[in-house]
């Protein structure tokens, strides 16, 4: 067995234990020993994104796909790039900040990541605080294509397409 491999299988045992960090120490350490496998920055990637800390997430999943052209590490790392700018845009609005950067943010996520629900729901209602209600209303349809009962998109939904009825 290489010595990257004993690190991994240390990792996949803090994984079970919900120890990320330690899991993250492991893959690294397996880093260390096999700098070049590229499934062992896949993993960390995958660990870092779990532990909440998607700079490093990004990071390590990039290195992955620099190392080996593979499709699944490629769309993790899509996944992971959309999943942080859904964040960016969602603290950008959380302080008051609704600018055309929050509707192109929102539009690479969706592009990045087709199946991110946040990303469609939060251009729905960035959107809809611009009074751009159709569009609002759009967006949180696509919700649905995606998650039939979606509650939140539901009653979101439900108000834009209030005040769109009352701005007639």
């Amino acid at each position: 067995m290489s010595s990257g491999r004993k690190y991994l299988l240390e990792a996949y045992h803090a994984i079970f234990q919900n120890d990320f960090q330690k899991a993250i120490d492991a893959f690294n350490k397996a880093i260390r020993c096999e700098p070049t496998n590229a499934s062992y920055y896949y993993k960390l990637s995958i660990t870092y994104s779990r532990n909440g800390d998607m700079k490093e997430a990004i990071e390590a999943a990039k290195k992955a796909c620099e190392l080996q052209y593979n499709l699944t590490y490629r769309y993790h790392l899509q996944i992971l790039q959309a999943k942080n700018l859904v964040m960016v845009a969602a603290d950008l609005m959380k302080k008051g900040i609704l600018t055309e950067e929050i509707e192109n943010i929102l539009i690479q996520a969706k592009t990045l990541d087709p199946l991110n629900i946040e990303a469609y729901l939060i251009l729905g209602i960035y959107y809809g605080e611009k009074q751009r209600l159709p569009q609002a209303i759009k967006e949180f349809n696509m919700v649905f294509g995606l998650d039939p009962f979606h509650q939140q998109a539901k009653e979101l939904r439900e108000y834009y397409s209030k005040l769109y009825k009352e701005g007639d």
